[in-house]
C-alpha cells in the first residue's frame, strides 16, 4: 500500500501544492523553496498529536492531505490551537483515525541516508531498535558454561558479545596458565640430573669401618702421647736426682730428650699419616654413596613435580579446549539468532557493524545501501512510506545504488535534494 496522491495547502513553506506521487518521488531545488515543507507535511500527516509549527505563517489553518492507492483519505488539518486528523474510506470517516495510521506505519522508520552518515554507535542503536532480538539467557550459559544473568533492555547480541568476551578472557588466562606450565616443565626436564653410576659398598659398613679406624687412630696417639709423658717425668726424676752433677750432663740428658722428642713427632706424624691413607678411601667411597642418594632423591623428587605438572598441564588443555568449544557454540547461537534476521550475515560485534564477517564501513557502496534500505524497510510498517532528507549527501554512485535498491524494496520513498535547479517533483513508478 502506498501514497497515490498528496494535496499540501499552508503548510511551512507552501501555500499550495498537489501532485502524485510514485514509488521513489525526488524532491529538488535550491534551499528555501519548500522540499522539507513537503516531507514534514506527509510525516504530520502520518504522526499523531498537535503541532502548530506546521502552520504557513500568516494562515488560519493548514491541510496535508494524503490519498491511498486504496482510496482512502488521511487529512491532517492545522490552527494555532489544536491540530485535527482523519481517515476517510469509501466516502466514510473513521473512528480513532490515530489508531488506525498507527496499524499502517511505523512513524520512527530509519531514514536510510541519516544511517549511513552516522556515527558507528548510532547505526548500531538504529540497527538493534530495528531488530530487536531477545536472548534465551538458560541456552547461553549452557552453552557457555557461564553464569548469564538477565540484562533488563539490553539486545541480544550485545548479551551475546558480553558473554563471548567473557569466556575468550577466561581461556586466554588458561591458555596464558598453559603457557606457564609448559615453560616451567620444560625447564625442569633440562635440569633433571644425570641417573648416578651404581657405587660398590654399603655405607653403614662404611662407616663402622670409618669410625673404627678413627678411634684406632686415637687410642694410637693416646699412647704414644702416655709414653712420651711418661718418658718426661722419668728424665725429670733423672735431672732432679743429679742436678748437682755437671751441667755438660743436664745438657746431654736435654739433648737426649730433645732427640726423643723428635722421634716421637716423627712416629707421631707418620702414624697420622697412614691411618690418613686408610681413611681417605674409605670417606671418598662413603662421600660418593651419600652423594648418589643425594642424587637419586634429588632425581626422585623432579619426576614426581614434572608428573604433577603434567597432570596440571592436562587439565588446564582440557579447560582450555572446554572453553574453545564454548565460544564455538555461542558463536553458532548467534548465527542460529541471526538467521531469523531479514538481512542475513549481519551481525553487531565491538561497538560496529559487520555483514559476513567485513565491518560496514569497508563494504562496497551497494552493500550499505542495501542494508541501510532493508533496516528502514523493517520499521516502514504496511504502508511503507520512508521521508528521506539529506539526499544530496551521498555521492553519485550511492545515489543510483540508493535509488535502485529502493526500488526493488518494495517501498515508497519522498527524497529531497537540494540543486541549482528549478523546483521540481520527479515521480519514477
Amino acid at each position: 500500500m502506498h501514497i497515490s496522491h498528496i494535496k499540501i495547502s499552508n503548510i511551512l513553506g507552501i501555500a499550495e501544492l498537489e501532485f502524485s506521487a510514485g514509488a521513489f518521488n525526488e524532491i529538488s531545488g535550491p534551499n528555501g523553496k519548500g522540499k522539507t515543507s513537503i516531507l514534514e507535511a506527509i510525516k504530520g500527516a502520518l504522526e499523531g498529536g498537535h503541532d502548530a509549527t506546521l502552520l504557513r505563517r500568516g494562515a488560519e489553518q493548514g491541510e496535508a492531505v494524503l490519498v491511498l492507492d486504496d482510496g482512502t483519505e488521511i487529512t491532517k488539518r492545522v490552527r494555532e490551537d489544536a491540530s485535527v486528523t482523519e481517515i476517510r474510506q469509501g466516502g466514510k470517516k473513521l473512528a480513532r483515525p490515530v489508531e488506525k495510521i498507527r496499524a499502517l506505519t511505523d512513524m520512527i522508520s530509519v531514514n536510510p541516508v541519516d544511517f549511513l552518515l552516522a556515527p558507528k554507535k548510532d547505526r548500531v542503536r538504529v540497527l538493534l531498535e530495528s531488530m530487536p532480538l531477545t536472548v534465551d539467557t538458560q541456552k547461553l550459559a549452557q552453552i557457555s558454561g557461564q553464569e548469564v544473568p538477565d540484562y533488563p533492555g539490553v539486545h541480544a547480541l550485545h548479551v551475546i558479545e558480553r558473554v563471548t568476551k567473557t569466556v575468550y578472557d577466561a581461556r586466554t588466562g588458561v591458555n596464558r596458565a598453559v603457557r606457564e606450565k609448559e615453560s616451567t616443565i620444560n625447564q625442569l626436564r633440562q635440569a633433571i640430573p644425570a641417573e648416578a653410576a651404581a657405587i660398590d659398598g654399603d655405607e653403614t659398613q662404611l662407616t663402622e669401618k670409618l669410625n673404627e679406624l678413627n678411634e684406632a687412630r686415637l687410642a694410637e696417639m693416646n699412647r704414644i702421647s702416655t709414653k712420651l709423658d711418661g718418658i718426661r717425668e722419668d728424665v725429670q726424676r733423672q735431672i732432679d736426682e743429679i742436678k748437682a752433677k755437671a751441667q755438660a750432663d743436664i745438657d746431654a740428658l736435654r739433648e737426649s730428650l730433645l732427640n726423643t722428642e723428635r722421634a716421637a713427632t716423627k712416629q707421631r706424624e707418620l702414624s697420622k699419616q697412614r691411618f690418613d691413607d686408610q681413611m681417605q678411601p674409605v670417606a671418598d667411597q662413603l662421600r660418593s654413596i651419600r652423594d648418589n642418594r643425594d642424587l637419586h632423591a634429588r632425581r626422585a623428587q623432579t619426576l614426581d613435580t614434572i608428573n604433577i605438572l603434567q597432570t596440571e598441564l592436562e587439565d588446564l588443555n582440557e579447560e582450555s579446549g572446554a572453553h574453545t568449544k564454548a565460544l564455538a557454540g555461542i558463536e553458532q547461537y548467534k548465527s542460529d539468532l541471526l538467521s531469523s534476521l531479514p538481512i542475513p550475515g549481519l551481525e553487531v560485534r565491538d561497538g560496529e557493524i559487520y555483514r559476513d564477517g567485513v565491518p560496514l564501513d569497508r563494504l562496497n557502496t551497494a552493500s550499505q545501501v542495501d542494508i541501510a534500505v532493508e533496516i528502514a524497510k523493517q520499521r516502514a510498517g504496511k504502508l511503507g512510506v520512508i521521508c528521506v532528507d539529506r539526499i544530496e549527501m551521498l555521492d553519485s554512485a550511492a545515489f543510483d545504488a540508493f535509488r535502485e535498491k529502493a526500488k526493488e524494496s518494495g517501498l515508497q520513498l519522498f527524497v529531497s535534494k537540494v540543486s541549482d535547479d528549478e523546483f521540481a517533483i520527479n515521480t519514477d513508478d
